[in-house]
């Protein structure tokens, strides 16, 4: 196997997620895309977090598998959709969607405030016979902005679209998330949204999973300098009410990972985990 002579070296943050998820993308096109990927920077950290016997990668595997559930359950709600994923990082989704579901899609917009450039030229690279995502780097948070970037690259406010949010909803503030999913309501809920979010420890019904969730959190803040923002279920279902958002579901982790697998393995019981997804049309 060949690897590109210039490699695209990724920041912590988005390099820690990647170096979690590359099990998963066994299709021939992301591998390919993945051979363009530096991940090294980020192999003590990841090792750091191995020593804490906390279940991240599993967890990271889970959330991204049922973004792609979701998506399939959805995908077929109208005859075409158009696909937003918003802080769509180095994360191949709009890649595979392409190639699995042409006839579906009408349009894939992946926004991010870095490596779009990149990313859409290892697209190119890879795959220059697909109708490839449009890569757009913006500030997701600059929402008028992001709005027009959408609308000048071809997105259709008035057609049906879904909208991704995965991994991003604990770096923003309540403010920003309410901003950004405001951007895609509908007089008709045709737009469908899926979104993942971090409990406040509070939240978390297992002792042993609160630790767990303290020890990680001490160490992302530190290697990584960033701010997380925690929202209870019952926060998303408020801030989703004045949305006048239709839920379709909330899951918690041991409800995903029943739903893909049948069983449980990763968390056995409920409470289990510090992370809940949730879909809904708005």
């Amino acid at each position: 196997m060949n690897t590109p002579a210039s490699m695209l070296r990724v920041a912590p943050t988005s390099a820690l997620i990647l170096s979690y998820a590359k099990e998963m993308y066994t299709d021939p096109l992301s591998r390919k895309y993945m051979q363009y990927i530096d991940l090294g920077d980020v192999q003590p950290l990841v090792a750091a977090i191995s020593q804490l016997n906390v279940p991240l990668e599993g967890m990271i595997q889970l959330r991204k598998k049922m973004v792609r559930y979701l998506i399939r359950q959805f995908i077929s709600r109208y005859p075409q959709q158009q696909i937003c994923i918003i802080a769509a990082g180095l994360d191949p989704l709009g890649l595979q969607l392409a190639a699995e579901y042409p006839q579906l899609i009408n349009g894939i917009y992946e926004m991010d405030q870095a490596w779009m450039e990149d990313k859409g030229r290892i697209y190119r690279n890879i795959a220059p016979q697909l109708s490839l995502p449009v890569t757009l780097l913006t500030d997701i948070t600059h929402t008028i902005q992001c709005k027009r970037q959408l609308r000048d690259a071809g997105y259709d406010a008035s057609q049906p679209a879904i909208i991704i949010l995965e991994g991003i909803v604990p770096y923003i503030t309540e403010e920003q998330f309410r901003d950004i999913i405001q951007c895609f309501s509908t007089k008709n809920a045709r737009n469908t949204v899926i979104i993942d979010y971090l409990l406040p420890a509070e939240d978390i019904r297992s002792a042993a999973t609160r630790h767990a969730f303290n020890e990680i959190n001490d160490l992302l803040q530190k290697s990584l300098g960033v701010e997380l923002y925690y929202y209870s279920r019952k926060k998303i279902l408020n801030i989703l009410e004045l949305l006048q958002a239709e839920i379709h579901d909330v899951y918690d982790m041991h409800t995903v990972e029943e739903k893909l697998y049948g069983h449980n393995n990763i968390y056995p019981h409920r409470g289990d985990s510090w992370m809940e997804m949730a879909a809904f049309h708005l």
